[in-house]
Formats: C-alpha cells, sequence, structure tokens
C-alpha cells in the first residue's frame, strides 16, 4: 500500500473503483453512448463534492490546479461579463450554461487527486476508445451506400475527427506505457488500437483534425518523445502509413475526394476573396463591377449552356465602359462575351448566383451590350430584353422564391456582353466560394469586423449570429454567414463575442497548461514525462482545431478538455508525490 492512501478509509474503496472505472469509461462513452461525456463529468464531480465536504479543497488542491482553475473560472467570467454589457440573446443565455462545465474543474480534480487512477489506467481507456470508435467508423462507412463523414453520437463529424486525432495523439505518447508488458498479446492489440484511432479520424473527413497528426514528428523522431523503443517507432510509422494509405485508396472512405478537391477549393476560394469588393455602410446598396478576368473565367466555368450547339462564350479585354461612367466603378478590364452562331435556335446560358437573405424581391444589376433578354431562374414572367450598341445598366427584379441562377438568352446570330454588378456583398463573387472552406473565409472576415466594432468586450457571448444577419440584412456581407452562430474559429469567436478580454481568456486556459507540461517535460522521470507530453499534445491538438472550428462552443469538447486536464494534472501531481514519499 503506497504511504499516501493510508489515511484512506477501506470504506472508500468503492469510491476509488468507481473513480477509476469513470476515467476507463469517459472516452468510449463520450463517443459512443449518448451524453456519455455529461454523466462521466457529473459523476466525478460528485465524487469530488464529497471529497470537497468530507477533506476541504485545501488539502488536494496544490498551486499548479489552482492556477489552472483560475484561468478556467476567469474564462467564465469573461463570457458573463460580455453577455452582460454585449447584445443579449436566447442563444447567448444557452451559451452560459455550456461554459459553466469549465467550473467542474475543481470538483473533478479533487475527485482525482483523492482517488487517482494509474497512468496506465489512463492510456488504457483513451486506446480502448480508439479500437472501440474505429470499428464504429468502418461499420458505418461499410453499412452506408454513399459517401459519409462519421460523426457517431457526437452529432458533428468535426467533433468526431478532433477527439479522435486526440486519441492518436494520447495513444502514440503513451505506447511506452502500455507496451511495457509480458503478455504476448499486449502489443498486436496496442497497434489494433492505434488503427482503430487513426481510421475514425480519416472517415470522419475532418480535415482541420488531420493537420494535428504532424505533432506526432516530434514525438517519434526526437529525443521529445523520451522513452519510445526503436521497435516501437517502427511498428507506430507502420500503422499511421498503412492506414492512411488504406483509406485514401478505398474511394468509399471519402478520403480521396477530401484531399483531391482541396486545391481546386482553395483556388476558387481566393479568386473569390479577390474580386469581393470591401462593403460598407457607405456604399451599401450601390452596384459593385464583378469584371476581374480570373473571376470571370471561372464563374464561366460554373455556368450551363441550352440550345444552340454551337454557342460560345469567353472572357475578353475591355478597356474601358464610357455609357455608364459615374454610375458604377469597374477595377478590372474584363466582360464576358456570350456569341450564338446559329441561324435558328437562341442559346441560353444560366450562371449561378447567391440570391439576398431577405425582401419580398430579388433584385439584381448587370451591365450588358448587344442584342438578348435576361432574367432571375425561377420567374415565369417575362425576360427583360436588351438591344443595345454600347454599356447600359440592366435592372431585373423576381419573387423572392426565385434568383439562384442569372439566365442570359442570346438570340440567333446575335452576341452579348456581360459584366454582373453587386448589389451586397457576395450575390456574384461568392459563388466561387461556396464550399466549407470559402464560408469560413466569409464568417472569418465577418467575426474580424465585428471586432472592430467592439474591441474590449465584443459584440456580447452567443450575440455572433444575430449580430452577423444585421449586416447581412444591409448588404454588407455574405447572406450565408447569415446561418451560422460561429465563425468555425475559436481565436476570432473570442474577439468578436468577448472582445480583447475574451482573447486573454482563451490564451490562459490553453498557455498556463501547456507550460505546467512543457516545465515537467525538462526534469521528469519516465512516467512523468509521458504524462506532460500526453496533456501538452492534448492542448496543442486543441489550439489547432480551434483555428478552423470553434472547439469550446461544443459542450462535448469543453466536457473532454476540463477532465483530460484534470486527469493529467492529477496524475503529475500524484507521480510527485510517489517520488517524495518514496514508493
Amino acid at each position: 500500500m503506497r504511504a499516501l492512501d493510508r489515511d484512506i478509509p477501506p470504506a472508500d474503496s468503492p469510491l476509488r473503483w468507481l473513480t477509476t472505472a469513470l476515467v476507463l469509461a469517459f472516452p468510449t462513452a463520450t463517443l459512443i453512448v449518448n451524453r456519455g461525456d455529461s454523466y462521466g463529468l457529473v459523476l466525478l464531480a460528485l465524487v469530488g463534492v464529497w471529497v470537497w465536504l468530507r477533506d476541504g479543497a485545501r488539502r488536494w488542491l496544490d498551486r499548479d490546479a489552482a492556477y489552472l482553475a483560475s484561468a478556467f473560472l476567469a474564462f467564465f467570467a469573461v463570457v458573463v461579463l460580455s453577455y452582460e454589457f454585449g447584445h443579449q440573446t436566447d442563444t447567448g443565455f444557452r451559451y452560459l450554461g455550456r461554459y459553466l462545465r469549465f467550473l467542474m474543474l475543481v470538483p473533478v480534480y479533487l475527485a482525482l487527486r483523492r482517488y487517482p487512477p494509474s497512468p496506465k489506467t489512463v492510456f488504457m481507456g483513451l486506446a480502448l476508445a480508439a479500437l472501440m470508435v474505429g470499428l464504429y467508423a468502418m461499420h458505418q462507412v461499410w453499412h452506408t451506400p454513399y459517401p459519409v463523414r462519421v460523426e457517431a453520437q457526437t452529432d458533428l463529424s468535426i467533433v468526431f475527427g478532433d477527439l479522435a486525432a486526440t486519441l492518436v495523439l494520447c495513444i502514440v505518447v503513451g505506447f511506452g506505457i502500455l507496451a511495457h508488458t509480458r503478455r504476448v498479446w499486449a502489443l498486436p492489440l496496442l497497434l489494433l488500437c492505434l488503427a482503430g484511432g487513426v481510421t475514425a479520424l480519416l472517415l470522419s473527413g475532418t480535415r482541420g483534425a488531420w493537420v494535428a497528426l504532424p505533432l506526432l514528428a516530434p514525438v517519434l523522431f526526437t529525443p521529445l518523445g523520451g522513452y519510445f523503443k526503436r521497435r516501437h517507432l517502427v511498428l507506430v510509422v507502420l500503422v499511421l502509413v498503412a492506414v492512411s494509405a488504406g483509406a485514401f485508396v478505398v474511394t468509399r472512405s471519402g478520403v480521396q475526394s477530401r484531399v483531391a478537391n482541396l486545391y481546386t477549393v482553395l483556388r476558387d476560394d481566393l479568386i473569390a476573396l479577390h474580386a469581393n469588393p470591401v462593403w460598407t455602410a457607405q456604399v451599401a446598396g450601390k452596384p459593385q463591377c464583378i469584371n476581374g478576368a480570373t473571376f470571370l473565367r471561372n464563374w464561366l466555368q460554373q455556368a450551363t449552356r441550352s440550345g444552340a450547339p454551337d454557342a460560345k462564350a469567353a472572357v475578353v479585354r475591355e478597356a474601358a465602359f464610357p455609357a455608364v461612367a459615374g454610375q458604377v466603378a469597374c477595377t478590372g478590364a474584363g466582360a464576358l462575351r456570350l456569341v450564338n452562331p446559329d441561324s435558328h435556335q437562341t442559346a441560353q446560358f444560366s450562371f449561378p448566383r447567391v440570391p439576398a437573405a431577405m425582401g419580398d424581391l430579388q433584385r439584381t444589376v448587370l451591365m450588358v451590350r448587344g442584342d438578348g433578354s435576361a432574367s432571375l431562374a425561377g420567374f415565369n414572367g417575362p425576360a427583360a430584353q436588351f438591344q443595345e450598341t454600347r454599356y447600359q445598366i440592366l435592372p431585373l427584379t423576381a419573387p423572392n422564391q426565385a434568383g439562384t441562377r442569372l439566365l442570359l438568352n442570346v438570340p440567333p446570330n446575335g452576341s452579348v456582353y456581360l459584366v454582373p454588378l453587386e448589389s451586397y456583398s457576395g450575390e456574384y463573387s461568392f459563388t466561387l466560394a461556396d464550399d466549407s472552406i470559402g464560408v469560413r473565409f466569409a464568417l472569418w472576415g465577418g467575426a474580424w469586423r465585428l471586432f472592430l466594432t467592439h474591441p474590449f468586450l465584443g459584440v456580447g457571448s452567443g450575440a455572433f449570429q444575430s449580430e452577423l444577419r444585421r449586416r447581412v440584412d444591409a448588404g454588407l456581407i455574405q447572406p450565408a454567414t447569415g446561418d451560422y452562430d460561429h465563425p468555425h474559429d475559436e481565436y476570432l469567436d473570442a474577439l468578436a463575442n468577448r472582445g480583447l478580454l475574451g482573447l486573454a481568456a482563451l490564451l490562459a486556459i490553453l498557455l498556463i497548461p501547456a507550460r505546467r507540461f512543457a516545465r515537467v517535460l525538462h526534469d521528469g522521470e519516465r512516467t512523468e514525462h509521458t504524462v506532460a507530453l500526453a496533456g501538452l499534445l492534448t492542448v496543442a491538438g486543441f489550439g489547432i482545431f480551434g483555428l478552423t472550428d470553434t472547439v469550446f462552443l461544443h459542450s462535448m469538447m469543453i466536457t473532454w478538455y476540463v477532465m483530460y486536464m484534470a486527469i493529467f494534472y492529477a496524475l503529475l501531481r500524484d507521480q510527485t508525490e510517489k517520488a517524495r514519499l518514496g514508493d
């Protein structure tokens, strides 16, 4: 019996077993059992409250844990402060309940200090969870007739992928502890668990989580990894490479398509960003010319054609547009030339357009010359005819349910020159960026603009969507951004909702534990080193996930972070006490 445990009455044995069982089962329950994360957090917190009432918090709450608890408390306090002094919404009030989970750190930590699990138990729980979610992911993909991004009980593939990546990072770090046994089945089982975690990560389709895998490089190939055996290193690398290659080759996994279209998506998104003018209240409602040659070429690639089979379209240079001088500002020098050489049939060109979010009518404005007609798709009314030898402004209207496509009709032996004019941000330029990455770019821009208007405390906790919709209704921001209640970036979410004070609180809950874990890496013994490295990679992983998602907006992510910060802190403290007492 450890010297530290001699003052624990035998009646506490059930609580010790309960705490160990909860730590072992927590990662699997989180990902596979509905609300499993909440059950685990509450049960451990109740044990911690019992310890608090019986022993007092001061006996078990050390200085390092107090610093972490203070950071978590400060984070929650800033959330409340921003809500009170910002724009209050029902969404923001619900978010306060989610952020309350940060305050559960202290009772959970007290439970783990009083009844500490072994490091092997912690890493074994993570490894078994990886195996289970890997089998779950393969089962779901195999029994679904179309490509699917696995999400399990998280309800979001992004959250599933982020947590699967965390499992993989911690399993690799804890490989030495788990493989340190004479049982012949231990190593194959551990490799199978690792393969399951990598499989789950890849089948989630979460590219933002894939980015965290390079964190394994310093663990595997530098002295930071500490205690890896050479043969274990080779086996881990082989598993990582084999599973990744297998998932890429199997088309049904969706990994190949997620990787293959990344270049095209980024290219189109950057073109759209370059084409989109900066909208301010002073220019809202005024048509903005979108006539960059690069944008027009890519916009044309998304067009469809019908009617005359020999009809052609191309981007041409236009030195100036004197007929509309003063009415619109055209910074580019391009236009679309639509030609119909057929002498009998009319040619129809259909171009993508993002409809306005609000209003009884859809309105758009074109700059045209030539002979033809134009309308908004889905509108059965007459098309607007034009027959101009010089560029003219052509306004179009249609009922609100119409307008997702712009139709141009070119009569036999006719030609039309066309330049789209935006009446609000993103009406035409955003069509190239209508994807997950493009929407993120738009949301990031919107979040930054909200921060600039309220730099100290932000617009108010949970007020992101309502404030963004106000700007969408004014035509200042792309309509697609109004559908989201967060900007898909943790740091910009903090700035937009809670200002500079919110960003400081966010950095505190990441950097304070990171500093604690990094300090142990310099002088800790083998087990301490492993625990600290797992903690450091968990923090780094969450920091990376926060670049493309608002991780702490999800209650499951908050629970996971609170639980494993408490677990790793308690393990480090327990190992220190063991060394001090000579056990």
